[in-house]
């Protein structure tokens, strides 16, 4: 291959300089112009399996189309057309740049195996939270911690993997991430079916039961804080809307009477949601339910007195380790 090589080089470079030197004769005559291009042409033909062997083998398909592009080269760049291509040919293919090999390996993604019962766990939200802005806790160690956060109520685990997001760690970064994601797709998703429930109803009655799960939707994606800035103010608008549409249709309904109070103090109108709640209990909402958001309500109106009224009835009831602590501090 390499003699044939060599016999095509020296024949080309021979007709090539034939043909520049008809170029220096003194004549005008138009045939010989027409010979200078004959002879070019035959170099131009010889010299181009020659640049086409010394191409890399990803360039050289398809073949025919290949050759034809080198030929064009070197018939229409004289001289130094097909002469450059080759030697460029020939150093691309020996620098290791444009001749490099990708070593790929396969890396399985990790599995993380979630404990069966909460009580092997042994996780709660205060040492999740510190194993997490530990920084010099082994970062599967504090994915582990994070993934303990899915047998958590939403409410407290969102503020957890919201701080999450900040991490330095881009995995527990993603893994935060995707969590938080899910759990707001899985409510979107029944919104948008209530929402086609609710547009083809067609009388006020029909209304009601989407209307009133819309309501409760939105309303969890504020309380398991799920959705910030203007969402969230989108959210809170939406609960008002449905559970105003839905309480026309039905007014006794106790529970939007609770959801409605719970909105209005998030949304800083506590004499409203004061109201809401008078209602509800009205409407057979349990009061042991009630008083602890009237006595939080009393307290943002700053009326002291109510408040501790209100918590120390709950101090002679049973209620959660947290309730209970702050119904006897304001009971003493």
């Amino acid at each position: 291959m390499l003699s044939t090589n060599g016999k095509l080089v020296t024949l080309a470079v021979s007709l090539e300089l034939s043909a520049i030197a008809l170029l220096f004769l003194s004549s005008n005559s138009t045939w010989l112009i027409y010979q200078y291009f004959f002879l070019h042409a035959l170099a131009s033909l010889a010299i181009t399996p020659v640049a086409w062997t010394l191409m890399p083998a990803n360039y050289k398909q398809p073949r025919l189309w290949v050759m034809f592009l080198l030929f064009s080269l070197s018939f229409f760049i004289s001289i130094i057309g097909l002469f450059g291509f080759a030697i460029g040919s020939l150093v691309a293919s020996r620098l290791p740049y444009f001749n490099n090999t990708h070593q790929i390996k396969i890396v399985h993604s990790p599995e993380y195996e979630l404990p069966k019962h909460n009580n092997e766990t042994g996780w709660r939200s205060a040492r999740v939270r510190q194993q997490l802005t530990d920084k010099d806790t082994p970062v599967e160690l504090r994915m582990k911690a994070l993934l303990s956060l899915q047998n958590m109520p939403a409410r407290h685990a969102s503020s957890i993997l919201r701080e999450a997001l900040s991490d330095s760690s881009d995995d527990l970064r993603l893994l935060a991430y995707g969590m938080l994601d899910s759990r707001e797709k899985h409510i979107t998703h029944r919104i948008q079916l209530a929402l086609i429930s609710y547009q083809k109803a067609i009388s006020n009655q029909e209304r009601y039961l989407p209307a009133r799960e819309l309501a409760e939707l939105y309303w969890e994606l504020v309380y398991q804080n799920l959705v910030q800035g203007d969402m969230r103010n989108f959210a809170l608008e939406q609960v008002q809307k449905y559970t105003t549409e839905a309480l026309k249709e039905k007014v006794k309904d106790a529970g939007l009477w609770s959801i409605s109070g719970r909105m209005w103090t998030i949304r800083g109108d506590y004499i409203r949601a004061t109201g809401c709640f008078s209602t509800a209990i009205k409407q057979g909402f349990p009061l042991a339910r009630a008083e602890p958001y009237l006595a939080e309500l009393a307290f943002l109106r700053q009326d002291y007195q109510t408040t501790r009224r209100i918590m120390k009835n709950l101090n002679e009831r049973e209620g959660s380790s947290p309730l209970l602590m702050t119904a006897d501090y304001w009971s003493k």
